[in-house]
């Protein structure tokens, strides 16, 4: 018993040191510090919103006969900005008043991928509503842990 005791702390050992050590620039991200280091403006992304991942794909329907189609999806690093920091992105030149103003009337924010110094694909994006967040943790009494403010309204 005390030898299948020991393989099994000697096992959590070696699968922990795996798992702390796993680097990033090989295709994983395992921890939300891999991410925010993995976008092309790391110092920028982390003060002004929150570093993202990207899923671009489109979906195609035809209609006789009615079928849905998926392109591969490109999966990539970006960064999403707080409603309060837009200022920055009219700033660095990456948006217009015009596309900011739009942007507010529509309740949303923006995000973008590439670089800010370097013309970044900026866009207007919207958030989902948290009450329908699966990850986050349920407690006790069915009450809500970790929800901010913050994360109801980025």
């Amino acid at each position: 018993m005390a030898v299948l005791a020991g393989i099994l702390v000697v096992g959590i050992g070696i699968g922990s040191a795996v798992t702390s050590t796993t680097q990033g620039d090989q295709g994983n991200i395992a921890s939300s510090q891999q991410l925010d280091m993995a976008v092309p403006d790391p110092e920028f992304c982390k003060r002004w919103g929150a570093s993202a991942y990207v899923m671009d794909l489109e979906m195609y329907t035809t209609m006789n006969p009615v079928s849905s189609f998926v392109t591969q999806p490109a999966l990539q690093a970006g960064c999403v900005i707080r409603r309060e920091n837009w200022s920055v992105l009219r700033k660095e030149g990456a948006i217009t008043q015009e596309q900011e103003r739009e942007c507010k009337q529509r309740m949303n924010t923006f995000a973008y991928i590439g670089s800010i110094r370097d013309k970044p694909f900026v866009r207007c994006v919207y958030q989902t509503d948290i009450r329908e967040n699966k990850f986050i943790t349920k407690g006790v009494a069915d009450d809500t842990v970790g929800l901010t403010p913050e994360a109801d309204q980025f």
